[in-house]
């Protein structure tokens, strides 16, 4: 059984548990920011958040904590880091992020509004004209395909006065 830590070095431990926390939640933001946000990468960034929060209690809890074990506190410290960058800083972080994307974003969007789309409007506009042009060309030339009425007649194979047969 492990001997209770006194209580300075109980509020130590917890202190750098809330430090490693704030630190496990922006490296889990940063890699939010860099990978997307779909679901199968938010799956495997919460798997390795998790791994990465176990490592960091133990391995922290055997090189430098009072103890030499992980306690509990050492794991309500993680939770109130993690905890507290999601609900004070990451409001913050996102408005950011959400201004350098804007900026990294900016000069395709001008690229594209000024030069691509123009262009391809004009080539749509061009390609429909000519393709108009090719419809009244082709029905131009299109035969008819049934006989003129006038001159088909019935019968107009045996000449009058020839004996049916």
């Amino acid at each position: 059984m492990v001997a209770l830590a006194a209580p300075p070095y109980v509020l130590a431990d917890t202190l750098c548990c809330l430090g490693l926390g704030f630190f496990l939640a922006a490296c889990y933001d940063l890699a939010r920011f860099f990978l997307g946000g779909s679901r199968p990468v938010c799956f495997l960034l919460d798997v390795a958040a998790a791994l990465a929060a176990a490592v960091l209690a133990c391995s922290f809890a055997a090189s430098r904590s009072y103890s030499g074990v992980v306690r509990w506190y050492m794991a309500v410290g993680l939770a109130m880091g993690l905890a507290g960058y999601f609900f004070v800083l990451a409001p913050g972080c996102a408005a950011v992020q959400r201004l350098i994307k804007w900026t990294a974003a900016r000069p395709f969007v001008l690229l594209w509004l000024l030069l691509l789309r123009p262009t391809a409007r004009l080539g749509g506009r061009a390609g429909c004209a000519a393709g108009q042009k090719l419809r009244a060309e082709a029905k131009k030339r299109r035969k008819k395909q049934l006989k003129n009425k006038g001159r088909v007649l019935y019968n107009s194979d045996n000449p009058p006065g020839a004996p049916r047969g």
